[in-house]
């Protein structure tokens, strides 16, 4: 099964969209986008970690090692659950919302710092299909709900067809081994 990196209500938090106009519009974006995203960072965040969680609770145990922020996948947790700490005391991790079932696998994906440049290519994408440059200087101007921005055609990344900002913000390329 391939995840959704993102879920549309963290999209629409993130742009300040309030109205339900461009929900089929941005959800049909999300996995377009999430697939984007595995090919650039060169991860495909498919591997599932034991992990054990009670429901009704914000507690993990595992014996893989996760980072703080890194959203977790699993039926049984509410979408873009993330890792809030980490008591090395008792190797328990907190996690920012409660199993709604017994939990004995995570799916660990992108890091919650990313949702921001997701959410921003989202919208890029969407304003790719419907705006084109506005004037000679081959610059897009794009606005929705609360975010505006302006790209020169000189800054989209040419492999992936993006703003490099929003490249760069998504962090590194990870290293498959093995």
């Amino acid at each position: 099964m391939i995840l959704n990196l993102i879920t549309l209500d963290t999209v629409k938090l993130n742009l300040g969209i309030a109205d339900t106009l461009l929900d089929a519009a941005l959800t049909r974006l999300i996995p377009i986008v999430s697939a984007d995203v595995r090919r650039i960072l060169n991860c495909q965040f498919d591997k599932n970690y034991p992990a054990d969680i009670t429901t009704g609770s914000d507690k993990m145990t595992a014996l893989q090692g996760f980072d703080l922020g890194q959203i977790i996948y699993n039926p049984n947790l509410p979408g873009d659950t993330y890792i809030t700490e980490w008591d090395s005391d008792t190797a328990i991790y907190t996690i920012s919302e409660n199993a709604t079932a017994e939990v004995d696998y995570i799916n660990p994906t992108v890091n919650i710092s990313q949702q921001s440049a997701i959410s921003k290519m989202i919208y890029y994408r969407y304003e790719k299909q419907t705006v084109s440059s506005v004037n000679e200087k081959n610059i897009s101007s794009k606005s929705i709900g609360v975010v505006s921005t302006s790209y020169a055609d000189s800054e989209i990344n040419k492999k992936w067809n993006y703003p490099q900002i929003l490249i760069d913000d998504l962090g590194y390329v990870i290293a498959e081994v093995g």
